[in-house]
């Protein structure tokens, strides 16, 4: 391991970097943006998890992502799986893909709830977040959701519209913030 840039994303020693498959993580500072709630945590879980350790790499799907990054899992030396430790330690989120089959999305999202409901990492302050007046607006196709006055939650068509009032609902049912206007604290 070279580098770690936030935490779902790294390079590795030989030079390529590396998107962990499912999951997304808050936002580092870049681009003149401040960082997100618990992106500094979160990038220090994985930092903890990889730095100066033998890994296996997995790759999911494609193997690669529409940023031509790997598309995968790295796997410690006792056999488990960096995605699914950071998901249980409440520092990254499901992040539905098509690359991601049912299988590892139903385990991830299994994880997710586990952490959600233990208080682990970013949950307890992201879910005692007051609701909104209105629900958010999930897109069934995408698995993103968006805020009630967002002009993205606006054109999501009637067959995919899915109201979700609470950002626990939200999560637990395997939505993950739209970028465009999330709720991030």
């Amino acid at each position: 391991m070279v580098a770690v840039y936030d935490g779902d994303t790294c390079r590795l020693a030989d030079g390529r970097t590396l998107r962990l498959a499912g999951v997304d993580a808050p936002e580092t500072a870049h681009e003149g943006r401040p960082a997100q709630y618990f992106a500094d945590q979160a990038k220090a879980a994985l930092e903890g998890l990889v730095r100066g350790v033998p890994l296996r790499f997995v790759g999911v799907g494609s193997g690669q992502d529409r940023f031509g990054r790997l598309l995968g899992d790295l796997v410690l030396p006792d056999g488990r799986s960096v995605t699914e430790i950071l998901l249980s330690m409440g520092c990254v989120f499901v992040f539905w893909h098509q690359d991601v089959g049912p299988t590892i999305f139903d385990r991830q999202l299994a994880l997710q709830r586990r952490a959600m409901a233990s208080g682990q990492g970013v949950w307890p302050r992201l879910l005692s977040l007051p609701p909104p007046a209105a629900p958010y607006v999930g897109n069934a196709s995408s698995h993103r959701f968006h805020g009630p006055g967002c002009p993205d939650a606006a054109r999501i068509g009637r067959r995919n519209r899915v109201a979700l009032p609470t950002l626990g609902e939200a999560f637990d049912q395997g939505y993950a913030p739209a970028r465009e206007c999330t709720p991030w604290p």
